[in-house]
């Protein structure tokens, strides 16, 4: 329903577009130059010997194993190709997703999609999985809001905290089902610990700066960008990186839980105001909030992770300033890796969970009978 709304012009050039970034991501995955490789290795092991292998690849949950064995069993051709319909197929299915949760039209959408356009493209480009997690959020919220049964956390806001506690423990229940039933009782536990172990030692922004993995510039996550440019690191281990004091790493550390703190409680406070604005609104800025707080409190903030960024953009949409704002400065910082360095995605996200914490904030409630509830 949301394509008949576009002129067959716009059609023709949506069209073209797919069919130029689906063959770019499909030819980079079959010829093992984007990341689509990296799951696809651990899987295809886990498919050829049932060995999760949790430390070929500890960034990727050890279900990840399991849910794309069967994908992996394709030669890495195929299914790279089948993997760039599926991100394909995501995206097509987004707006109207995004349409139920938020009641905004295609129309009004076109501008947050161009300003996170870059962030879409460097996605496709990579092989990752953002549009598919992406959507299926999304749909998930809708399912919440339409009062259906959901397993993720911003039904909280809209007094359904029962139901996501419930819904996040089957969520996990069933993860820990998975790896039991397909690589057995033992492997699938051990698994587990193994990865959340490597995770503890390894992967927080601590372990990333002493096994000195991770700290370029295309990695924006708050506390590596404060690291590169506040820390007492040895310059020799930061590449593109504009260093502006040499303060200690537990100082460092300090600063981005601060950050993160005051990002918390201002959520919570959006979270008690969003269960007085009209649903659509509530959802969609709340969404829009948790999306950054995720892109601050990981460690890893590659630059298609800031697609996420979208429905702030969305919530966003009437200030059409700022949107081309941003559709004009998220290419720069695509282009420039000193920009990177310095976290300029990641500028534009805080940027964003300001405003929509404000509107929030500051937006008067609706009368009662006006209100969603």
């Amino acid at each position: 329903m949301l394509l008949r709304s576009l002129d067959r012009r716009h059609l023709a050039f949506l069209a073209l577009l797919a069919a130029v970034v689906l063959t770019y991501s499909i030819i980079r995955g079959a010829t093992s130059t984007s990341d689509f490789k990296n799951p696809y290795r651990v899987a295809r092991v886990f498919w050829e010997t049932g060995t999760l292998d949790i430390r070929g690849e500890p960034r990727y949950p050890p279900t990840i194993r399991v849910l794309l064995a069967p994908l992996a069993a394709l030669p890495i051709g195929l299914a790279a190709a089948v993997w760039a319909l599926l991100n394909l197929a995501a995206v097509a299915a987004l707006p109207g997703a995004l349409e139920r949760l938020s009641g905004a039209s295609l129309r009004e959408q076109a501008l947050p999609w161009l300003a996170v356009l870059p962030f879409m493209l460097d996605a496709f480009a990579l092989g990752q999985s953002d549009p598919i997690n992406l959507f299926l959020v999304t749909a998930g919220l809708g399912l919440a809001r339409a009062s259906r049964p959901v397993t993720w956390g911003v039904p909280a806001v809209r007094r359904r905290l029962a139901a996501t506690a419930a819904g996040a423990l089957m969520t996990l229940l069933a993860s820990i089902a998975l790896l039991v039933v397909f690589a057995g009782w033992g492997p699938g536990l051990r698994g587990i610990a193994e990865w959340l172990t490597v995770l503890r030692e390894q992967e927080g922004p601590w372990g990333l700066v002493a096994t000195q993995n991770s700290l370029r510039e295309n990695n924006e996550a708050l506390a590596i960008v404060l690291v590169r440019t506040f820390g007492d690191l040895d310059p020799g281990l930061l590449r593109n990186a504009v260093s502006l004091a040499r303060l200690r790493l537990d100082v460092i550390w300090g600063i981005w839980v601060a950050i993160l703190a005051a990002m918390m409680l201002t959520w919570v406070g959006c979270a008690v105001r969003a269960r007085r604005a009209p649903s659509e609104r509530g959802w969609l800025g709340m969404f829009a909030l948790t999306a950054v707080v995720m892109l601050v409190a990981s460690p890893i903030a590659w630059p298609h992770y800031f697609l996420w960024l979208l429905p702030a953009a969305l919530f966003l949409a009437r200030r059409r300033r700022l949107l081309v704002a941003v559709a004009v400065l998220a290419p720069l910082g695509m282009m420039i890796p000193v920009l990177r360095g310095l976290g300029w995605h990641m500028a534009i996200a805080l940027v964003l969970f300001a405003i929509v914490a404000r509107e929030l904030l500051t937006r008067p409630a609706p009368a009662p009978a006006a209100a969603g509830l």
